[in-house]
């Protein structure tokens, strides 16, 4: 996973409903559309200021979008569907829910009482919502697989070495190196933990954390589909952009990584790109 998680849901429309509604709120603040990936234009230089979003397909009536987007910007989307933005994060600092409407913006448990799950209530989210309720750590199976640092990817492709299987080999090989470290040089957990998330570049899976637990406790009470948050934004980007050089060079032999990209989501033809910039000047 990425150092940040950011994912919104609304429920009852259409996947290019919201893909327009994004434009259109987004080209309402001088942003302008573009296309990175093959056969596009690229990024144009000078853009200074950038939204990366994939609106994924529609799934047990909701549609999730992959990505974030500042929340008086997820207001006006709100208001440009005409139904509420359910919003969900994780970072490095916190990790939580908020609801958008076409005129607030509440981070508070009684926002999400609408989309409880038959059998919760009020008090339920509340006690989620305060860290009372955690959820279990995931498992050993969820966990492997960690991503590679961006450096240590390419040199795994340029190598013909599924950077996927490289990552957890790496994860193993850190957990031994840091562990024969420990109690020689006498540094410190925090200290240990905050070298091996530099050398790994995320460290430990962010959602058996504190704030990783408690997201998925909030989760958990609501209606949102099983697979809420997943896949990850550079699962899709990376799979997307696998799908876009196919498709423009069927006969190109795959890039290392290209076909476990592609298997780890296997309709990144139905994800819709949005991705727009603008320059600070512009803002």
């Amino acid at each position: 996973m990425s150092p940040s998680w950011h994912s919104l849901y609304m429920a009852d429309v259409a996947p290019e409903a919201v893909s327009a509604a994004l434009v259109s709120v987004l080209s309402g603040h001088r942003y302008t559309p573009y296309d990175p990936f093959p056969g596009g234009a690229g990024t144009p230089p000078g853009l200074t200021d950038l939204v990366r979003l994939f609106v994924a397909p529609a799934q047990e009536g909701w549609v999730r979008v992959l990505g974030a987007l500042d929340p008086a910007l997820c207001t006006e989307l709100s208001a440009a569907l005409n139904r509420p933005v359910l919003i969900a994060w994780l970072d490095e600092k916190s990790g939580g829910f908020a609801l958008a409407t076409g005129d607030a913006f509440r981070e508070t448990p009684d926002a999400l009482v609408p989309y409880l799950r038959s059998g919760f209530a009020l008090d339920d989210l509340r006690r989620a919502w305060a860290g009372e309720m955690r959820a279990d750590p995931l498992s050993d199976e969820a966990q492997e697989g960690q991503p590679l640092p961006p450096a240590l990817r390419d040199l795994a492709e340029q190598q013909g070495v599924d950077p996927h299987k490289a990552g957890s080999l790496f994860e193993q090989l850190s957990d031994r190196l840091f562990g024969g470290l420990a109690g020689q040089a006498g540094e410190s957990t925090a200290e240990q933990e905050a070298a091996r998330a530099v050398l790994m570049g995320g460290g430990r899976n962010p959602w058996n954390g504190l704030a990783g637990a408690r997201v998925r406790a909030i989760a958990s009470l609501l209606t949102l589909p099983a697979n809420w948050r997943e896949p990850d934004w550079d699962a899709v980007r990376d799979a997307y952009h696998a799908y876009r050089m196919r498709e423009r060079y069927p006969r190109m032999t795959p890039l290392p990584g290209d076909r476990a990209a592609l298997a780890a989501v296997p309709d990144a033809a139905a994800y819709r790109p949005v991705f727009m910039g603008r320059t600070r000047a512009e803002g």
